[in-house]
Parts: structure tokens; sequence; C-alpha cells
């Protein structure tokens, strides 16, 4: 290359270097929200944990603009996700689909379908550099939690579309909880034949309302929420058997369960499954777990509240 051609090279890094820069990190974020609701795609990812690695085949597809989504295990033969639009259809083998009414596969990572709004209302979203990531430039977008006790978010968007390559959950000191990786994506035209069954398949409605819990009275109480969280309503296909009182907590992005049982007579517990803590403590009479993502120490308050 002549000086002339290394001169224009140059100036259009310099160039595309100040267009990444302009753009906010909240710019990106809703980039990255719309890519996976408006491309028709075909993708694999995995989700790395430390003792455990998940792989999935991904299909998006939008059709008279409406939605129809699918997702699949890939190393094992589990059950089947299909989302057309505000229905989303649990298919296994030898089963009657189970339908639910619901925008997003609860499977798929929560960060990306979220009210964007509720999410800035818990992170500061700002910008890094621009890397090379499976063949493809990646723009690093950093959320970062404005209050302790939550996981730290490392978004890889590719630069062009936004679409999400790779997604780490981290704890406070920037630790690799859990890792969200694209392997392979195809992008579509229109939608992806593979969706096209799945369009028209017959399929059970929802039930109009899931039954609310309901538990025997009992004194107990939650006497504290991390901050940002508030209690919401508990579905009774949530609750485990044998469970003497239970909580949903919600911030808009995450959800903690607590629940409270009889003793088992065992000491503390607390460990992680990739990003969800689970901690379990003896109080007197009962024992009360803590599981969702958020630290130890703040499961451990959670948990020391109830009285």
């Amino acid at each position: 290359m002549g000086w002339k051609g290394l001169s224009s090279a140059l100036i259009i890094l310099c160039y595309s270097s100040l267009s990444f820069a302009e753009v906010s990190g909240w710019e990106w974020f809703e980039r990255s929200q719309s890519s996976v609701r408006q491309y028709n795609f075909e993708a694999s990812f995995v989700v790395i944990k430390p003792n455990q690695v998940d792989s999935y085949r991904w299909i998006h597809g939008v059709q008279d603009g409406s939605e129809i989504e699918q997702l699949m295990p890939l190393e094992q033969s589990g059950v089947e996700i299909l989302r057309r639009d505000q229905m989303v259809y649990y298919i296994a083998p030898e089963k009657t689909p189970l339908a639910t009414s619901s925008s997003t596969i609860k499977e798929l990572p929560a960060l990306l379908y979220r009210d964007i709004e509720s999410i800035k209302s818990l992170y500061d979203a700002v910008p890094g550099g621009v890397m090379q990531l499976s063949g493809r430039s990646a723009q690093l977008l950093r959320l970062t939690p404005l209050q302790n006790g939550r996981p730290g978010y490392w978004l890889w968007l590719d630069s062009q579309t936004g679409f999400p390559l790779k997604i780490d959950t981290l704890t406070v000191q920037n630790e690799v909880l859990e890792r969200w990786v694209i392997t392979h994506i195809l992008p579509h035209a229109t939608l992806p034949e593979t969706l096209n069954v799945a369009a028209s398949a017959e399929l059970p409605a929802a039930a109009e309302t899931m039954p609310t819990l309901a538990l025997p009275e009992t004194p107990l109480e939650l006497s504290w929420l991390p901050q940002g969280y508030q209690e919401v309503s508990v579905t009774s296909a949530m609750v485990p058997q044998q469970v003497l009182e239970q909580w949903l907590l919600s911030d808009g992005l995450h959800q903690v369960s607590v629940f409270v049982q009889h003793s088992a007579s065992l000491p503390a517990q607390a460990f992680r499954d990739g990003a969800t803590t689970i901690f379990v403590m003896p109080n007197n009479q009962f024992d009360v777990t803590v599981i969702g993502p958020v630290s130890i120490e703040t499961a451990r308050q959670i948990a020391e509240s109830v009285r």
C-alpha cells in the first residue's frame, strides 16, 4: 500500500472510531434490544458456567409484523420452546404443549428484552473499545450497577447491527460468573424456512389466569428488600412443595425467590450456579432459601430479614 492509500485507510479508521464514540451507551443498548426483535436469523449460542456448558439453536423471524421465535437445546433431548408474539409454548415429545402468555422466552438473556427505562434506573451504560469477535467487528458496552449487590454486564455488539455477540455477567470485581456467546449466525432476508411450519401450527391457548399462591397463614414477614426491589405476585406453579411461605422480588430486570421451609437441620450453605446465588440459612424452626442473581452478602441480608 502506498502512502496515499495508507493515509486514506487511516482517515477511514479515524472517522470509524469517531462514529463509534458519538453513539452513547444507551443508544448501543437500544440497538441491541431492537436487533433481536426485528431481524430474521438462525443462530447457535452457548451458555458457559464454571462447571457446565449448554448449547442452543435459536431461530427468529418476522412475518406480517408478527414475531416467531424458536429455541432448542443442541446437546440433549430437551424441551423445544416456541414463541409467537405474546404466546410461548413448551413442547416436549409425547406431551401436550404447555402454553403461557409472554412476549419473551425466559431462557434467553433477560437483559435484551426488559424495559430499557427500568434498566436505566439500575445501570450506567458506557461504550468501550472495538475488537474482532468471530470475524466480526464488535463494540464493547459496559453496564455497571448503580447499587451494590447486582451483577454487572459486558456486552459485545456487532458494530453494524448492534446484534449481541457475547454477554459476560460479572461480579463487582469484574470476575466472570456466566458467559453467553453466539457461535454461529446466519441472517435471512425473509422468514427462515424452519419457522414456516411453526407459524401455522395449531397450538393450545394459554390459561386466562394462573392461580395465585394460597399458603397457610404464618406470622412470618420479609422485613428488608434490596434497593430497587419490590414484591410481586407469585403463582401456584412457581411454589415448591412443603413451602411455608414464599416471596418473589423483582427490580424490573432480575427476580429473586425467597422460600421458607421446615428445618432440615443443616448448616448454612451458599453457592453459585453461574450468575445465580443459592443461599440457605437455618433460622430456629425453619430454613430460609434465597435464589437469584444477587451477591451472597445480599442473599444473606434477605434471609436474615425473615422474621
